[in-house]
Protein backbone atom coordinates (compact mmCIF):
# COMPACT_ATOMS: atom_id res chain seq x y z
CA UNK A 1 0.00 0.00 0.00
CA UNK A 2 1.21 3.45 -0.92
CA UNK A 3 -0.14 6.53 0.89
CA UNK A 4 0.70 9.95 -0.55
CA UNK A 5 0.15 13.20 1.32
CA UNK A 6 -1.39 15.45 -1.35
CA UNK A 7 -1.80 18.35 1.06
CA UNK A 8 -1.04 18.82 4.75
CA UNK A 9 -1.96 22.47 5.39
CA UNK A 10 -4.56 24.25 7.46
CA UNK A 11 -7.78 25.59 5.99
CA UNK A 12 -5.98 28.55 4.40
CA UNK A 13 -2.91 26.62 3.29
CA UNK A 14 0.62 27.97 3.73
CA UNK A 15 1.34 30.70 2.91
CA UNK A 16 -1.97 32.39 3.53
CA UNK A 17 -3.33 34.74 0.88
CA UNK A 18 -1.16 37.85 1.01
CA UNK A 19 1.99 35.71 1.07
CA UNK A 20 1.82 35.50 4.86
CA UNK A 21 3.99 32.66 6.17
CA UNK A 22 3.40 33.19 9.89
CA UNK A 23 5.96 31.16 11.84
CA UNK A 24 6.95 29.10 8.78
CA UNK A 25 10.30 29.59 7.06
CA UNK A 26 9.49 30.44 3.42
CA UNK A 27 12.89 29.12 2.31
CA UNK A 28 11.93 25.56 3.25
CA UNK A 29 9.77 24.05 0.46
CA UNK A 30 8.23 21.65 2.99
CA UNK A 31 6.48 24.63 4.57
CA UNK A 32 4.50 25.33 1.38
CA UNK A 33 1.27 23.45 2.11
CA UNK A 34 -1.89 22.83 0.14
CA UNK A 35 -5.15 21.90 1.83
CA UNK A 36 -5.38 18.44 3.36
CA UNK A 37 -5.95 15.32 1.31
CA UNK A 38 -4.34 11.90 0.85
CA UNK A 39 -4.19 9.35 -1.94
CA UNK A 40 -4.26 5.63 -1.12
CA UNK A 41 -3.12 3.07 -3.68
CA UNK A 42 -3.78 -0.52 -2.66
CA UNK A 43 -4.80 -3.80 -4.32
CA UNK A 44 -4.93 -2.11 -7.70
CA UNK A 45 -7.34 0.54 -6.44
CA UNK A 46 -6.79 4.28 -6.16
CA UNK A 47 -8.72 6.04 -3.41
CA UNK A 48 -8.82 9.75 -2.64
CA UNK A 49 -9.65 10.94 0.87
CA UNK A 50 -11.21 14.41 0.68
CA UNK A 51 -11.30 16.70 -2.34
CA UNK A 52 -9.61 19.90 -1.24
CA UNK A 53 -9.83 23.20 -3.14
CA UNK A 54 -6.40 22.25 -4.52
CA UNK A 55 -7.68 18.90 -5.82
CA UNK A 56 -6.95 19.38 -9.53
CA UNK A 57 -3.29 20.31 -9.07
CA UNK A 58 -2.82 17.64 -6.40
CA UNK A 59 -4.07 14.88 -8.69
CA UNK A 60 -2.06 16.19 -11.62
CA UNK A 61 1.09 16.07 -9.50
CA UNK A 62 0.55 12.39 -8.69
CA UNK A 63 0.14 11.38 -12.31
CA UNK A 64 -2.86 9.17 -11.51
CA UNK A 65 -5.16 8.53 -14.45
CA UNK A 66 -8.32 7.67 -12.52
CA UNK A 67 -9.94 7.06 -9.17
CA UNK A 68 -11.97 4.15 -7.86
CA UNK A 69 -13.58 6.03 -4.96
CA UNK A 70 -13.47 9.21 -2.88
CA UNK A 71 -13.96 9.17 0.90
CA UNK A 72 -15.09 12.36 2.63
CA UNK A 73 -14.22 13.07 6.25
CA UNK A 74 -16.72 15.95 6.43
CA UNK A 75 -18.16 18.84 4.44
CA UNK A 76 -15.91 21.76 5.45
CA UNK A 77 -14.70 23.77 2.46
CA UNK A 78 -11.01 22.93 2.83
CA UNK A 79 -11.90 19.23 2.54
CA UNK A 80 -14.73 19.28 0.02
CA UNK A 81 -14.67 22.29 -2.29
CA UNK A 82 -12.54 20.57 -4.89
CA UNK A 83 -15.53 18.32 -5.52
CA UNK A 84 -16.24 20.01 -8.84
CA UNK A 85 -12.84 18.79 -10.10
CA UNK A 86 -14.08 15.22 -9.70
CA UNK A 87 -16.28 15.75 -12.78
CA UNK A 88 -13.18 15.32 -14.91
CA UNK A 89 -11.74 12.23 -13.21
CA UNK A 90 -11.56 9.18 -15.46
CA UNK A 91 -13.12 6.00 -14.11
CA UNK A 92 -12.00 2.53 -15.09
CA UNK A 93 -15.65 1.57 -15.48
CA UNK A 94 -16.15 4.15 -18.21
CA UNK A 95 -19.15 6.42 -17.89
CA UNK A 96 -20.40 5.07 -14.56
CA UNK A 97 -20.56 7.75 -11.82
CA UNK A 98 -17.59 7.86 -9.47
CA UNK A 99 -18.59 6.49 -6.04
CA UNK A 100 -18.09 8.84 -3.11
CA UNK A 101 -18.57 7.91 0.52
CA UNK A 102 -19.45 9.87 3.65
CA UNK A 103 -21.98 10.12 6.43
CA UNK A 104 -25.58 10.99 5.56
CA UNK A 105 -25.14 14.53 6.92
CA UNK A 106 -21.95 15.10 4.93
CA UNK A 107 -23.41 13.83 1.67
CA UNK A 108 -26.63 15.80 2.14
CA UNK A 109 -24.65 19.03 2.53
CA UNK A 110 -22.45 18.30 -0.48
CA UNK A 111 -25.51 17.49 -2.61
CA UNK A 112 -26.99 20.91 -1.76
CA UNK A 113 -23.80 22.77 -2.61
CA UNK A 114 -22.96 20.80 -5.76
CA UNK A 115 -26.36 19.52 -6.84
CA UNK A 116 -25.42 19.61 -10.54
CA UNK A 117 -22.75 16.94 -9.96
CA UNK A 118 -25.17 14.46 -8.39
CA UNK A 119 -28.22 14.66 -10.64
CA UNK A 120 -29.24 15.04 -14.27
CA UNK A 121 -29.78 18.73 -14.99
CA UNK A 122 -32.67 19.35 -17.35
CA UNK A 123 -31.62 22.91 -18.20
CA UNK A 124 -28.94 24.29 -20.51
CA UNK A 125 -25.81 22.26 -21.19
CA UNK A 126 -26.55 20.13 -18.11
CA UNK A 127 -28.94 18.10 -20.25
CA UNK A 128 -25.91 16.64 -22.00
CA UNK A 129 -24.35 15.10 -18.88
CA UNK A 130 -25.25 12.17 -16.69
CA UNK A 131 -24.59 12.48 -12.94
CA UNK A 132 -20.86 12.45 -12.28
CA UNK A 133 -20.91 11.14 -8.70
CA UNK A 134 -22.71 8.31 -6.91
CA UNK A 135 -23.21 9.14 -3.20
CA UNK A 136 -22.97 6.19 -0.80
CA UNK A 137 -23.62 6.51 2.93
CA UNK A 138 -21.30 5.12 5.60
CA UNK A 139 -21.94 4.45 9.28
CA UNK A 140 -19.27 4.75 11.98
CA UNK A 141 -17.91 1.44 13.19
CA UNK A 142 -19.41 -0.49 10.28
CA UNK A 143 -16.97 -1.54 7.56
CA UNK A 144 -17.99 -1.34 3.92
CA UNK A 145 -16.32 -2.89 0.91
CA UNK A 146 -14.96 -1.47 -2.30
CA UNK A 147 -15.12 -4.69 -4.28
CA UNK A 148 -13.02 -6.93 -1.98
CA UNK A 149 -11.30 -4.12 -0.04
CA UNK A 150 -12.70 -3.42 3.42
CA UNK A 151 -12.81 0.18 4.69
CA UNK A 152 -13.73 1.07 8.26
CA UNK A 153 -15.16 4.54 9.05
CA UNK A 154 -14.98 5.79 12.63
CA UNK A 155 -16.33 8.76 14.59
CA UNK A 156 -14.25 11.80 15.56
CA UNK A 157 -15.06 14.89 17.65
CA UNK A 158 -14.20 18.11 15.77
CA UNK A 159 -15.37 20.36 18.61
CA UNK A 160 -18.41 22.63 19.06
CA UNK A 161 -20.81 19.85 18.12
CA UNK A 162 -19.14 19.00 14.81
CA UNK A 163 -18.36 15.37 14.08
CA UNK A 164 -16.00 14.07 11.40
CA UNK A 165 -15.17 10.65 9.98
CA UNK A 166 -11.83 8.90 10.15
CA UNK A 167 -11.03 5.96 7.88
CA UNK A 168 -9.02 2.79 8.38
CA UNK A 169 -7.90 0.80 5.35
CA UNK A 170 -5.90 -2.26 6.31
CA UNK A 171 -3.27 -1.08 8.78
CA UNK A 172 -3.46 2.55 7.66
CA UNK A 173 -5.69 5.09 9.40
CA UNK A 174 -6.42 8.72 8.58
CA UNK A 175 -7.63 11.08 11.32
CA UNK A 176 -7.85 14.74 10.42
CA UNK A 177 -10.00 17.52 11.92
CA UNK A 178 -10.32 15.93 15.33
CA UNK A 179 -9.81 17.41 18.80
CA UNK A 180 -11.13 14.47 20.85
CA UNK A 181 -11.17 10.82 19.88
CA UNK A 182 -14.05 8.75 21.31
CA UNK A 183 -12.92 5.63 23.15
CA UNK A 184 -14.79 3.27 20.76
CA UNK A 185 -12.91 4.83 17.84
CA UNK A 186 -9.53 4.46 19.54
CA UNK A 187 -10.36 0.81 20.11
CA UNK A 188 -10.60 0.35 16.33
CA UNK A 189 -7.09 1.68 15.71
CA UNK A 190 -4.84 -0.97 17.23
CA UNK A 191 -1.98 -2.47 15.22
CA UNK A 192 -1.47 0.33 12.71
CA UNK A 193 1.50 0.45 10.36
CA UNK A 194 0.73 4.09 9.47
CA UNK A 195 -1.31 6.71 11.31
CA UNK A 196 -1.78 10.10 9.62
CA UNK A 197 -3.18 12.39 12.30
CA UNK A 198 -4.32 15.97 12.87
CA UNK A 199 -1.79 18.38 14.43
CA UNK A 200 -2.80 21.97 13.72
CA UNK A 201 -0.12 23.70 15.80
CA UNK A 202 1.88 23.46 19.03
CA UNK A 203 -0.62 25.36 21.19
CA UNK A 204 -4.04 23.91 22.13
CA UNK A 205 -7.00 24.60 19.85
CA UNK A 206 -10.76 24.15 20.31
CA UNK A 207 -11.40 22.17 17.12
CA UNK A 208 -8.10 20.50 16.21
CA UNK A 209 -5.51 18.34 17.92
CA UNK A 210 -2.29 20.12 18.78
CA UNK A 211 1.10 18.42 19.07
CA UNK A 212 0.60 17.15 22.63
CA UNK A 213 -2.85 15.75 21.84
CA UNK A 214 -1.64 13.99 18.71
CA UNK A 215 1.35 12.56 20.56
CA UNK A 216 -0.96 11.27 23.29
CA UNK A 217 -2.89 9.21 20.75
CA UNK A 218 0.32 8.04 19.10
CA UNK A 219 1.76 6.88 22.43
CA UNK A 220 -1.46 5.02 23.19
CA UNK A 221 -1.89 3.37 19.78
CA UNK A 222 1.82 2.75 19.08
CA UNK A 223 1.67 2.77 15.26
CA UNK A 224 4.86 1.75 13.48
CA UNK A 225 4.92 5.12 11.72
CA UNK A 226 2.97 8.36 12.30
CA UNK A 227 2.69 11.44 10.11
CA UNK A 228 1.33 14.76 11.42
CA UNK A 229 -0.99 16.69 9.10
CA UNK A 230 -3.31 19.72 8.89
CA UNK A 231 -0.36 21.92 9.88
CA UNK A 232 -1.16 25.62 9.79
CA UNK A 233 1.01 28.71 9.36
CA UNK A 234 1.85 28.76 13.06
CA UNK A 235 3.95 25.60 12.97
CA UNK A 236 7.26 25.42 11.10
CA UNK A 237 8.37 22.11 9.60
CA UNK A 238 11.86 22.07 11.15
CA UNK A 239 10.62 23.22 14.55
CA UNK A 240 8.03 20.46 14.57
CA UNK A 241 10.45 17.83 13.28
CA UNK A 242 12.87 18.60 16.13
CA UNK A 243 10.11 17.74 18.62
CA UNK A 244 9.12 14.46 16.98
CA UNK A 245 10.39 11.18 18.46
CA UNK A 246 11.56 8.28 16.32
CA UNK A 247 8.79 6.96 14.10
CA UNK A 248 6.91 10.28 13.98
CA UNK A 249 7.39 12.99 11.37
CA UNK A 250 5.68 16.14 10.11
CA UNK A 251 3.85 15.71 6.87
CA UNK A 252 4.72 17.64 3.74
CA UNK A 253 3.06 17.82 0.36
CA UNK A 254 4.22 14.92 -1.78
CA UNK A 255 5.40 12.70 1.09
CA UNK A 256 4.76 9.06 0.12
CA UNK A 257 4.85 6.19 2.60
CA UNK A 258 4.69 2.51 1.70
CA UNK A 259 3.41 -0.10 4.14
CA UNK A 260 2.42 -3.78 3.79
CA UNK A 261 -0.57 -4.35 1.55
CA UNK A 262 -4.05 -4.45 3.05
CA UNK A 263 -5.53 -7.93 3.12
CA UNK A 264 -8.55 -8.61 0.95
CA UNK A 265 -11.77 -8.72 2.94
CA UNK A 266 -9.99 -7.74 6.17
Amino acid sequence: MRVTILGCGGSGGVPLVGNYWGCCNPDNPRNRRRRVSVLVETQGKTILIDASPDCREQLLDTGVTGLDAVLFTHEHADHAHGLDDLRFVRRESGSEPLPIYGTADTLETLARRFDYVFRQNEKGSGKLYRPFLDARTVAWGRPFTLEDLSILPYEQDHGHGTVTTGYRIGNFAYSTDVVKMPAPSLALLAGLDLFVVDCLRLEPHTTHANFDTAMGWIKQLKPRHAVLTHLNHQIDYDVLKARCPAGVEPGYDGLAVEIPEAKSGA
